[in-house]
């Protein structure tokens, strides 16, 4: 990724103000625009006031961008932290994810896997970067159950009286007892320390929970977090989310589209004019709203240029794009619905090149803000007034120094009209601001040097593709859970008993399992088996009727070991009324039928309220009840199996699977397979086939369903490829207006997801094969799988 990275920063906007270009390195170099350089390895204090932030208490301005260390591969993480701040940023914004760090309860890791943070914020200092550490420990953040452990559910006796996100005593116990472990295990990299985390965060967006319980108890919950954070770190700058209460002591922050009214309306005045702007998450590519099943969200980015330029304008002292750089949900991680992409539409894309549609445009603007810091803040806390120039919504702010008129100033045209291009007279001069847009004018030539609706700076850099076919095998093996002997004249392999794949016989009780409280987050499949007595009326039939509630995303239904159907839903619930047909059974009136039900999630949901009550599965709800032919067995007798054989013995793992009984495929081009296998496709490494530059790897998962996906024994995440709707005629994307995410939606009738991508880190470089595993659910044409591989055409790379 190295040619890349020195290819991609030299892609400066071409069309700005005066030299900018030429001044590039005086800006990277600058006080103004990496602050963390003046204090980096040495103590400095943080601090705010109305207009800004201040390290030691020199004023600065903060432009971040969120990235997640988890989402990304480590061997990926310095060339992507380098491009990332290649925009123009000086700051990056990450979540800790409790559930990923603290595996069971006092039991924490911080190495394995993408789990060390202490050295994705080592690679952020070497770059001269400041970290906002965003602890929660709710975080919310689109991760399985808000980033919160499921053993912290209440299906044991020490959390059943457990309520999250209130005042409880258990919850608070385990919340401070996080909170004080992130803090002293990474204190040599807080701010005090020479490091470069300078904020931390405390819960998380409350705001939009808060109703659901009484306001005594959010205002006490609410003080004591703040106070719990304050007693952890006395010296630390705390903040925030979407919390505006006047009595606690931490900075509160926004997130939202659009942050310049709520500076100036409800933030200052709300503080007494005391508290810096701060905006943890302006969200682009929008992965909060992108689910399977959907049609992918887009936000145009002069809309969010026009955000920011004017929430800059209006006095923010912070400003983050949530997300700058999304990356991969690998393994499980990843919330209910939400895609294996974390953010398909973010100003650089998940493998790792910038989005045309977004990054230069971006680049400029913050460039041009970053020239013009000292302007920014010449002005103290006192921010220069909104000036209504027009009567429909043109505002202009004037940043001039009041002491030295020769210094640097900077002028904002600010049309908050969305429908009606204005012409203004500015000091003799004419601007068009164009509707719903910004312009940047230098204060002293008059020129325009930003305008956030003209995209002719937004070069596009121009890519190459081709897919990749040439596999050496590609094979299938059952997974044999769901199969009797299937190992029985194979004496070469033979299962043996696993603490990880188990039966746990439940007896005597009036609901199901809970999916989560049963399986403690070990594996998306849960197989529920019982028993049930036919009388002579259920023999003569030739079908009978089965009725449960499904709060899974997957269900497969067996009788006698026969398969019945398969249900896929998106649905939060989903009452399931299917057929069983019997006609092939030879019975007799009493026999017994073995009901066999196989549930597979996708990940607790990521947000809510009341967390502890949410739950996934099949029937396990007091009221609940499955009705076979007319009877309810919900109390009969259940055995579980948790997981899958195929995962407990690791087909995924090269190391484990070499001498699995992998049967070759032929003709499968014409011909699918079955429900639940497992297929192993082989290949060497390919060159780099299209020119010099580093070969971008995805995984085209045509012909394929729902499952799991492995390269080389490395979890790619779950894949599903079910197709959004289609909309006919498709709405035209106009930037102008406020846009929430149901505009400018595209790729209606296509897989929401169809490429999975990969780091080239994880290919064998040394003649030996690579493995693609891949578990599918349903049946499937793994022929048409193929790896598409991206590059930059070679005109674009620097020599």
């Amino acid at each position: 990724m190295k040619s890349l990275y020195y290819m991609l920063i030299s892609l400066m906007p071409m069309v700005m103000f005066f030299n900018i270009i030429q001044c590039s390195d005086s800006i990277q170099v600058s006080a103004s625009y990496l602050p963390y350089l003046q204090f980096r390895d040495r103590p400095y204090n943080v601090s705010g006031s109305m207009r800004s932030l201040h390290l030691n208490d020199v004023p600065v301005l903060i432009q971040s961008g969120s990235m997640h260390y988890p989402r990304i591969h480590p061997d990926d993480w310095l060339s992507m932290i380098q491009l990332v701040k290649s925009t123009g940023i000086n700051c990056i914004s990450i979540y800790v994810f409790w559930s990923y760090h603290e595996v069971e309860p006092g039991v924490y890791d911080w190495t394995s896997e993408r789990r060390n943070i202490s050295q994705f914020i080592e690679l952020a200092k070497s770059e001269g970067l400041l970290v906002l550490l965003r602890i929660g420990p709710y975080v919310d953040g689109e991760w399985s159950y808000g980033g919160l452990p499921v053993w912290l559910r209440p299906f044991t006796e020490k959390y059943k009286d457990i309520k999250i996100r209130t005042v409880n005593q258990l919850w608070q116990m385990e919340m401070q007892t996080f909170t004080e472990t992130v803090i002293k295990y990474l204190h040599p990299l807080f701010a005090s320390n020479g490091g470069p985390i300078f904020m931390v965060q405390i819960e998380n967006e409350y705001d939009n929970i808060a109703h659901a319980f009484p306001p005594a108890d959010v205002a006490a919950y609410m003080q004591w977090a703040s106070d719990m954070a304050h007693s952890i770190c006395s010296i630390c700058y705390w903040i925030t989310c979407k919390y505006e209460n006047v009595d606690i002591k931490t900075n509160n922050a926004n997130n939202n589209y659009y942050s310049g009214y709520w500076l100036r309306n409800i933030h200052w005045p709300k503080h007494n004019y005391t508290q810096p702007g701060i905006t943890t998450e302006n969200w682009i590519g929008s992965p909060g709203w992108t689910q399977f099943g959907s049609a992918k969200p887009h936000r145009p980015i002069q809309d969010f240029t026009y955000s920011i330029t004017q929430y800059i304008a209006y006095g923010a002292a912070m400003h983050n794009t949530y997300m700058i750089y999304g990356g991969t949900n690998y393994g499980r991680v990843v919330g209910r619905t939400h895609t294996t992409t974390y953010s398909f539409d973010p100003p650089i894309l998940e493998i790792g090149i910038p989005n045309n549609n977004h990054f230069n445009h971006l680049k400029h603007l913050l460039n041009t803000i970053n020239y013009y810091v000292p302007a920014l803040l010449s002005v103290g806390d006192n921010p220069p007034p909104l000036a209504n120039i027009t009567t429909k919504g043109v505002v202009s702010v004037n940043y001039t120094s009041p002491t030295n008129i020769s210094a640097q100033s900077v002028i904002f045209l600010i049309n908050n009209n969305d429908k009606l291009d204005q012409t203004v007279e500015l000091a003799g001069s004419y601007y068009t601001v164009s509707a719903w847009s910004a312009l940047i004018i230098d204060g002293h030539s008059k020129a325009i040097v930003y305008n956030s609706a003209n995209l002719s700076d937004n070069i596009p850099i121009k890519l190459i593709t081709a897919q990749f076919k040439n596999f050496s095998s590609i094979q299938y093996l059952p997974e044999p859970s769901l199969i009797s002997s299937i190992f029985t004249n194979n004496n070469k392999y033979k299962l043996k008993k696993s603490s990880f794949h188990v039966t746990l016989p439940v007896t005597n009780t009036s609901v199901m399992q809970e999916h989560y409280s049963t399986t403690l987050d070990k594996s998306d499949y849960l197989t529920y088996t019982t028993s049930i007595q036919l009388n002579e009326s259920d023999i003569n039939r030739e079908n009978l009727t089965l009725r449960l509630p499904m709060r899974c995303e997957s269900l497969f239904i067996f009788l006698n070991g026969k398969w019945q159907t398969s249900i896929f839903t998106q649905a939060n619930e989903f009452n399931v009324t299917t057929i069983l047909n019997i006609t092939d059974f030879k019975l007799k009136p009493y026999s017994t039928v073995e009901l066999k039900l196989v549930g597979a999630t996708m990940g607790l949901d990521s947000y809510g309220t009341h967390l502890e009550s949410m739950g996934r599965g099949l029937a396990f709800k007091l009221s609940d009840t499955v009705i076979f032919n007319g009877k309810n067995i919900v109390s009969n007798k259940w055995n579980y199996q948790i997981g899958l054989i195929g995962e407990d013995k690791e087909y995924f793992n090269p190391i484990n699977n070499t001498n699995l009984p992998w049967k070759p495929i032929s003709n499968q081009s014409s011909n699918k397979l079955s429900n639940f296998n497992w297929f192993r496709l082989t290949f060497q490494t390919p060159a780099n086939l299209i020119n010099n530059s580093s070969n971008l790897y995805q995984v085209n998962m045509t012909g394929m369903y729902k499952g799991l996906l492995y390269i080389n024994g490395y979890s790619l995440g779950r894949y599903l490829t079910i197709k959004a709707p289609t909309k006919d005629p498709i709405p035209p994307c106009d930037y102008r207006g406020s846009y929430d995410p149901s505009k400018c939606r595209y790729d209606w009738g296509e897989p929401t997801q169809i490429l999975y991508h990969f780091s080239t880190h994880l290919l064998n470089n040394n003649g030996k094969e690579n493995e693609l595993i891949i578990f599918e659910e349903t049946d499937a044409i793994p022929t048409q799988v193929y790896i598409k591989i991206t590059a930059i055409e070679s005109s674009y790379l620097v020599k």
